[in-house]
């Protein structure tokens, strides 16, 4: 007989009454008759064309192939149940895989507390991160690269589903020593003539934009004396004093660089972070990660 087409509530009966070698107490256990029991051995037997049991008057013993057959059931049947269960946990979200992208930013003291939680909650679920920027979340989301977007907002695409999870005015970015950093604050149009460290517009970061906006507001374009494609870099780039920047006041709280962070006075447009995802989506995982999410979420403004 093929393995494919063995019948599992026949092994499992074989399994009962060979680990009790007692047909009456083994059908007993399973809630059936021993009649019963009896002829779906028989019929297992039948198709194995194998004697599993030595049947007497006085006992019934397994055979010598009975005994291999123990233990390949077992095992057959505790896989059917790992199976069935890895199944089950799959349909409740307990188990599976994410594939999530987030721009560089949010790793800075916003990302590490959810998914420390949620790994914590959910740990047979596969978290596969990955850092990018808004355009390629956005191409990865509707070719079904990755589950789950971090990215800057607005997002308004057909078949998406956003949520804001962080929004903030910026905040300055000084190397220490420079004459702005120790202020408890500053107006924008302090920064008039100050060279920046910037993203290079071919990136096309929402952060930039914000930045070159905020300053448009203030009267002055920006000087841009260095371009980096990464958040740290610009920040490491500020603290060896090539120029200035601003931030989401979330990047201020990992402060690990010899840099100063200023609140600015001026009301400035919000830098919005949105989780975002396909609306056809089956992954439950998926949805068990957007409630927690959810339940994080800091949408009011986020002081630095």
């Amino acid at each position: 007989m093929e393995p494919n087409t063995m019948d599992l509530r026949r092994v499992r009966y074989f399994v009962e009454a060979a680990e009790d070698l007692h047909f009456g107490r083994a059908a007993k256990r399973m809630n059936i008759v021993q009649s019963a029991l009896s002829q779906q051995i028989r019929r297992f037997e039948d198709e194995l064309a194998i004697d599993l049991f030595d049947r007497n008057t006085h006992e019934i013993r397994l055979t010598e192939a009975g005994h291999y057959m123990l233990h390949e059931c077992r095992i057959l049947l505790e896989q059917a149940d790992k199976t069935t269960r890895i199944a089950k946990e799959a349909i409740a979200g307990t188990r599976g895989r994410i594939g999530m992208a987030f721009v560089d930013n949010a790793i800075c003291t916003l990302l590490p507390p959810l998914i420390r939680d949620y790994t914590r909650r959910y740990p047979d679920v596969e978290l596969c991160l990955q850092t990018m920027n808004r355009s390629e979340q956005i191409t990865a989301l509707l070719d079904r690269r990755i589950d789950i977007g971090l990215l800057p907002g607005p997002v308004q695409i057909e078949n998406m589903e956003s949520k804001v999870f962080v929004s903030s005015p910026l905040v300055a970015v000084f190397p220490r020593g420079h004459v702005l950093a120790s202020r408890p604050s500053i107006r924008l149009e302090d920064l008039t003539g100050e060279a920046f460290v910037l993203f290079p517009t071919s990136i096309q970061s929402r952060l930039l934009e914000i930045i070159i906006a905020t300053c448009a507001d203030a009267g002055f374009a920006p000087y841009v004396a260095q371009e980096a494609h990464h958040l740290h870099t610009v920040l490491a780039l500020v603290g060896a004093g090539v120029g200035v920047t601003l931030v989401p006041p979330w990047v201020a709280r990992a402060r690990a660089m010899d840099i100063a962070f200023v609140p600015v006075e001026n009301p400035t447009p919000t830098y919005d972070l949105v989780f975002v995802r396909r609306h056809d989506s089956t992954n439950i995982a998926l949805k068990r990660l957007w409630t927690a999410a959810t339940a994080k979420q800091c949408a009011r403004t986020c002081g630095a």
